[in-house]
């Protein structure tokens, strides 16, 4: 089962999830070559196909009305490792389709949809960055505004002295 603004909806629809890994724009090429990826988190952004079985017209009708309000997000739920998510997030990339069957009914054969969330499911803390074995920076009293470390195997260096940059 799934649902949005807790409504739950017993329409027929298949469910794709996919998992993008989102970085803040300091990630980068160090001058060492190195690449530095500043994650932000894991994005899980879910794809969902609508099935429109006879008899469930109304309920497209009114999924269709709710999905197309002009608001930031909804709230939805899915099932994820046996249990459910619940996700906030808006809505993008609605579709649907009108078709004329053979036998000269028309109907709408289903709606296809993109939910966003509005935060990363998956993050890392300080705390998961330090313990997966990058050593803190100096606890250094006397620090000097533009002073450049480096990380090497023993723990962080100063390669570049602020006071060789005054003028």
């Amino acid at each position: 089962m799934w649902s949005v603004d807790g409504t739950e909806w017993s329409i027929p629809c298949t469910v794709e999830r996919t998992s993008e890994m989102t970085s803040s724009e300091i990630s980068g090429m160090l001058l060492d070559k190195t690449y530095f990826n500043d994650v932000i988190g894991t994005f899980l952004r879910y794809s969902l196909r609508v099935a429109v079985p006879q008899g469930y017209e109304e309920q497209f009708n009114s999924l269709y009305e709710i999905l197309t309000e002009p608001v930031d997000g909804h709230a939805f739920t899915f099932p994820y490792a046996g249990g459910v998510i619940s996700v906030t997030g808006r809505v993008e990339n609605i579709r649907d389709s009108w078709v004329r069957l053979p036998n000269g009914k028309q109907k709408w054969r289903g709606i296809a949809f993109d939910v966003l969330p509005n935060h990363p499911q998956k993050t890392v803390s300080l705390g998961d960055v330090l313990t997966r074995g990058v050593a803190p920076l100096p606890d250094e009293t006397d620090v000097n505004v533009g002073e450049t470390y480096q990380y090497a195997q023993s723990g962080w260096e100063i390669i570049d002295d602020a006071e060789d940059n005054l003028y």
